[in-house]
């Protein structure tokens, strides 16, 4: 069985639908792809915006760490709750009034006079994200032909990256005399508007509505039977393992890679770039992985992925002054780290049938949210025990083994047709 192999086994419905006419669906994908991006574009703005943001409000390692971590524990809850909700009422007004809702909150942080302040605004800008992230994953999905699914649903998550660096380049206009309030401003601005776009322009796939339809007349089923029924429950338990480890590093990388290298004696602007490094080579480099997982030697990708993940991290301390290989190092952890996570974004889908498709997106978004947790959390405590940049980036290595040793599981279970 391969990646690029949508077989039916028993609990999956054997359908495997056309795709959507071709306007449709380029206008879901670019929908999609620009929700994707500015989830991307949140997710690294408090990193870029943390050197300067972190001494305006006098934060401990200790204190900046909760306030990283608030936004993906809104995203665990939005998550596990986004998904479900779809699954009842429709994919497309959640999304329209996830991204509202991030919208709003990421411009009350942009204003955020303390914080306290601070720290209810990226909750609640979580809350917002975590709810879109399993309904744009599902509706870019559902809007491919089924051979074509998962190369098309990791383009748009490469979305996110490239809104990562995105965020890095309007740091870079600290210098200039541009607050990081300015990331908020437009951070906040964007998914207002893409919400209005989303609620007009946006249209769900027919069998979806139909399906969904028939499951308001009945009971929806269990949470408990959708992840853990006979033939489900070793798949959702390797996407799983393999969502919260990978997100414990990527997010890790994502909230403490510029301020771990200027630890390391690097500029602030010298940070700022290897993070753009990070963000751009990574979204480059996930379309890259997404077609060789694709493939038939997905065991072979899934072990060079991890195996790249882990020398990459251990470059990064060891690479001395030579700020063009430090710049190298961060671009080859993007390419590792942020690939095998969206590859995993792209398969999760996958594994589920239409009708209860957001309920388990929406689970192994929320269980990697805890791994985004855990990651910032995770570095947080070391510095403050003493340990270095060194130390925490070597600290990340056995969360990659087991990362991979859970995707390697995956790539032996069987897909969901539909």
């Amino acid at each position: 069985m391969e990646y690029g192999e949508l077989q039916s086994p028993a609990g999956c419905d054997p359908r495997s639908g056309a795709g959507n006419p071709a306007g449709r669906a380029r206008v879901t994908l670019l929908l999609c792809t620009t929700a994707a991006l500015l989830e991307g574009f949140d997710n690294q703005s408090m990193g870029v915006a943390a050197p300067t943001m972190i001494p305006e409000f006098g934060l401990s390692p200790a204190q900046a760490s909760v306030l990283f971590s608030a936004t993906t524990f809104g995203l665990f809850l939005g998550a596990a709750a986004g998904g479900r909700i779809a699954d009842r009422w429709g994919r497309k007004p959640t999304l329209a009034a996830s991204l509202f809702l991030f919208g709003v909150f990421s411009l009350l942080t942009a204003m955020a006079g303390g914080p306290g302040v601070l720290l209810v605004a990226r909750f609640m800008t979580g809350l917002g994200l975590g709810a879109a992230m399993p309904n744009f994953i599902a509706l870019s999905s559902e809007a491919m032909a089924a051979s074509r699914r998962l190369s098309a649903v990791t383009v748009v998550m490469a979305g996110m990256p490239f809104g990562g660096a995105l965020s890095a380049v309007l740091a870079l206009g600290d210098g200039q005399g541009w607050s990081w309030r300015g990331i908020f401003y437009v951070g906040g601005a964007l998914p207002l508007i893409l919400s209005v776009f989303t609620w007009l322009f946006l249209q769900e796939r027919r069998p979806h509505r139909a399906a969904r339809e028939h499951h308001a007349a009945e009971r929806l089923e269990s949470v408990a039977s959708v992840l853990f029924g006979p033939e489900q429950r070793w798949t959702t338990l390797a996407l799983w393992g393999g969502f919260f480890f990978t997100q414990l590093v990527l997010f890790l990388m994502l909230n403490w890679l510029p301020s771990l290298l200027i630890g390391l004696g690097y500029s602030h602007a010298q940070a700022t770039l290897a993070s753009i490094c990070f963000g751009v080579s990574g979204a480059a480099g996930a379309v890259f992985l997404g077609r060789l997982h694709g493939g038939t030697r997905r065991r072979l990708w899934v072990a060079v992925t991890y195996a790249g993940m882990l020398v990459s991290v251990i470059v990064l301390p060891v690479a001395g002054a030579s700020f063009g290989l430090t710049a190298l190092a961060s671009a080859f952890a993007g390419v590792f780290i942020i690939g095998a996570q969206l590859v995993l974004f792209a398969l999760a889908p996958l594994y589920y049938r239409r009708t209860v498709r957001g309920t388990g997106v929406g689970a192994a978004v929320a269980v990697g949210r805890l791994g985004s947790v855990a990651g910032p959390l995770y570095a947080g405590a070391l510095l403050l025990a003493g340990g270095g940049s060194t130390v925490v980036l070597l600290g990340v290595a056995p969360f990659i083994v087991l990362g991979g040793l859970a995707a390697l599981r995956l790539a032996t279970r069987e897909q969901c047709g539909d």
